[in-house]
């Protein structure tokens, strides 16, 4: 099954290689490393924007983990050993400020047990449907089925990535692939018997 999420990075051969970039906006006056660094800022954005938005399905939410992971990004900046896998690292701090994000609102909800529970991952009034069979799809898994098939497959995070992130066995990881996968072949070979049988009473 391939799941097809909107384009991300632009990053045309022309254009200065990451690992420069970040050298720059290391060293040099600090007018300098602004604007290196906001190329970078620029060159990522929507990509880290995109993905945060699969995975909150909330676009102001989306917005403010963003500014949160370019902040981050900057004040650590110093700390990245390998420059030139500047965006490897970048997706990382946006899918951990969506873990500590989602975490917060999980213990806030267990303080408030009266509140009605919000799944942070949940469709909102406020989403943005970029495909509306694949927003479909997705609706049928779990929220956990959900963000891992949004990482895996929208964004290219491996199995091992995000068991490490997670906490998770690899195994656990594996098996919530496969059942996300079998409900969404299910709802495909459903829809797709129903037009089937549309079709033939069509020309019957």
């Amino acid at each position: 099954m391939i799941l097809s999420f909107p384009a991300s990075v632009n990053s045309p051969e022309d254009e200065t290689a990451d690992a420069e970039l970040v050298l720059r906006a290391r060293q040099g006056t600090l007018p300098e490393r602004h604007t290196a660094y906001t190329v970078l800022v620029t060159r990522y954005q929507g990509f880290v924007r995109s993905m945060l938005l699969g995975l909150t399905r909330q676009p102001a939410l989306a917005d403010d983990l963003t500014q949160d992971t370019f902040l981050t990004a900057w004040q650590k900046l110093n700390t990245l050993v390998e420059p030139e896998k500047f965006g490897g690292w970048l997706k990382q701090l946006a899918y951990r400020h969506f873990l500590h994000n989602y975490r917060r609102k999980q213990t806030e909800q267990k303080h408030q047990p009266e509140a009605e529970a919000v799944d942070v991952v949940a469709d909102t009034q406020e989403s943005v449907a970029t495909d509306a069979q694949l927003n479909e799809l997705l609706a049928l898994c779990t929220p956990l089925e959900r963000e891992i098939m949004v990482l895996c497959y929208g964004f290219e995070f491996t199995l091992k990535e995000i068991a490490d992130s997670r906490g998770m066995a690899l195994g656990t990881v594996k098996s919530h692939v496969h059942r996300a996968k079998m409900k969404m072949q299910k709802q495909l070979e459903q829809t797709q018997t129903g037009a089937d049988e549309t079709g033939s009473k069509n020309h019957g």
